[in-house]
């Protein structure tokens, strides 16, 4: 969209920027649960929240998927845990009457969780679906979305995914391999789908 970027793997140990470094702040998926007595061990998990945290108290737009929107929801205070049903599959959601950026009253997108988040104090609900009661929030008139869900994957990262994260046994909420790729339209669909929302997002 013509915006410059850097990227950070604290996981790889690499640094996180600063506050002063950035004028938006993107926090993507990664494997580290939060609902565990464990994630409060994690140093890059602390400095992860030691930032959003000051980015949230910032007037910049901040943008979390996956494990990123699950952070923001925990900063906000909500609570974060395991999924009953955990999600690998493709699912449609329905947008909520509240949500204030541009999504279609129905859609199809990828779901990949294996906790779920409460809607924190003050935030508005973008989108539900069945087992998935949370699928996405936004907080401060849009400057901060958090999905938890996954329209920046395409064919070949989700291919890249399954290759370090297998798929479970097939089950409610578990597709197989086969089924997750057999559509290419569907990742063209939530390729558009993720315009329209960064676009929202970069307007708040």
């Amino acid at each position: 969209m013509g915006h410059s970027y850097n990227t950070s793997f604290p996981l790889d140990g690499e640094t996180l920027p600063g506050i002063d470094d950035f004028q938006a702040l993107v926090i993507l998926d990664g494997p580290q649960p939060l609902s565990g007595a464990e994630s409060t061990q994690s140093q890059p998990l602390r400095l992860q929240r030691k930032l959003i945290r000051r980015a949230l108290n910032s007037n910049r737009p901040v943008l979390g998927i996956g494990l990123g929107a699950r952070l923001i929801a925990e900063q906000l205070g909500a609570i974060v845990s395991p999924a009953v049903v955990p999600q690998r599959r493709w699912a449609t959601l329905t947008r909520s009457d509240e949500c204030p950026v541009g999504l279609p009253a129905e859609f199809e997108t990828l779901l990949w969780h294996e906790e779920i988040c409460g809607l924190p104090e003050d935030c508005e609900l973008l989108a539900s679906g069945e087992h998935t009661p949370i699928a996405g929030f936004s907080w401060d008139a849009g400057r901060v979305l958090a999905l938890n869900f996954h329209p920046h994957l395409d064919a070949a990262a989700t291919r890249d995914r399954l290759r370090h994260h297998p798929a479970p046994n097939e089950g409610r909420g578990v597709q197989s391999e086969d089924a997750l790729l057999e559509d290419p339209k569907r990742f063209d669909r939530q390729a558009a789908l993720l315009d329209r929302l960064l676009v929202d997002w970069l307007d708040a």
